[in-house]
């Protein structure tokens, strides 16, 4: 009897480890118990063409390999992360970059002629965006940071070098309010870049 006590005591035990490790793991041991939830990042609203000549090029994107993953990356501080195993991208991550990136400058610059590298051998854009993503991630219910370098080519040619940082509060603790964060990060970027294409123009 006193051994089936102890193995009951035991088996408790590790049941309570492995749901704790679970909630380390998530940010919340509740997620497990719903499934896996998928989220997208947000972009600008395409508006109305009225730039219809100007053409743009947009990548490569580069990320961490951190970030290729489809786990939601978070930290816990500044040397510890989280992989969220019940909070992922609904598709590739740097797809889902280079998508928000394009939607937005289209709507920022207001031009539907874009092509996401690698573009057909027929399509010359006036501008070419390439990005390097160093770091894009943050503490929920904090704030996210991007910080990325970006390059502006125009006809082939490299006129432009720039290093952006951004940070932007997390309005919330779940991870809806992270992507969104993310998404307003990433905006913002995109706000820098099509400044400095205007001024070109």
């Amino acid at each position: 009897m006193k051994t089936l006590h102890s193995s009951l005591i035991v088996l408790l035990f590790i049941t309570l480890t492995a749901c704790s490790s679970i909630s380390d793991i998530t940010g919340s041991a509740d997620n497990s118990l719903g499934g896996t939830r998928f989220y997208a990042l947000n972009a600008l609203p395409v508006s109305s063409n009225n730039h219809a000549n100007l053409r743009l090029g947009i990548g490569p994107i580069e990320i961490p390999r951190l970030l290729n993953r489809p786990q939601i990356i978070s930290r816990k501080n500044t040397s510890e992360i989280n992989m969220a195993e019940f909070h992922q991208w609904g598709g590739s991550y740097k797809e889902e970059l280079t998508q928000a990136l394009s939607d937005n400058l289209s709507a920022l610059l207001k031009t539907d002629n874009i092509e996401q590298y690698p573009w057909k051998f027929s399509f010359k854009p006036h501008y070419q965006v390439r990005v390097n993503i160093e770091r894009f991630d943050g503490q929920l219910g904090k704030s996210v940071t991007l910080k990325a370098r970006w390059w502006l080519l125009k006809n082939n040619k490299e006129i432009l070098v720039k290093r952006a940082v951004i940070q932007t509060p997390v309005s919330g603790n779940d991870y809806n309010a992270y992507v969104n964060a993310q998404s307003k990060a990433l905006i913002t970027l995109s706000r820098q870049i099509a400044a400095k294409i205007k001024q070109f123009e």
